[in-house]
């Protein structure tokens, strides 16, 4: 059941990792499009820098979970290296418990956000007048993946404290 839980979590994660490459390239391809339009055609599609800014937002956030699955997320490891393999672990397991917390308090207030951007009928000041709330709404979603696989890796070390039967 663990190990169902967990590999549905890295599903998760890995989802996250090939929309976040996927709007990498809607980036460039928007981008691309921009360049041909004022090259060629002396136009602009107008919105092009707007939508790579949300597509900016989709990058990041999608990618949290995965960022923290393969290990890339930045560590500071100058006090880790010198504590033994025991309290390595708890430091880990402490500093975990600590992001999942403020993951969760950020996640709460990103969904508070969504919610009043979509009642009050908020809108891009620009020519496309974007709802807010369409490219507000990855900012949880991002977050919740990145919850889902802290705590997964609560999990992952939580099983290595136990002794095994």
């Amino acid at each position: 059941m663990m190990t169902k839980l967990l590999q549905g979590i890295d599903t998760c994660s890995k989802l996250g990792a090939y929309l976040s490459a996927f709007s990498m390239v809607l980036i460039v391809g928007l981008i691309l499009v921009e360049i041909i339009c004022r090259s060629v055609f002396g136009t602009s599609t107008m919105v092009a820098d707007e939508f790579s800014g949300y597509l900016m937002v989709v990058t990041v956030m999608a990618g949290l979970g995965y960022t923290l699955a393969t290990d890339s997320h930045i560590r500071i490891t100058v006090l880790l290296v010198k504590l033994g393999p025991r309290a390595r672990l708890f430091m880990d397991l402490v500093a975990t418990c600590f992001a999942l917390a403020i993951a969760l308090f950020i996640c709460y207030h990103a969904v508070l956000m969504v919610h009043d951007s979509y009642s009050y009928d908020m809108r891009a000041d620009s020519i496309s007048e974007t709802p807010f709330y369409i490219p507000q709404l990855v900012v949880p979603l991002g977050l919740a993946g990145l919850i889902l696989q802290l705590i997964g890796v609560l999990l992952r070390r939580c099983s290595r404290c136990s002794p095994n039967p």
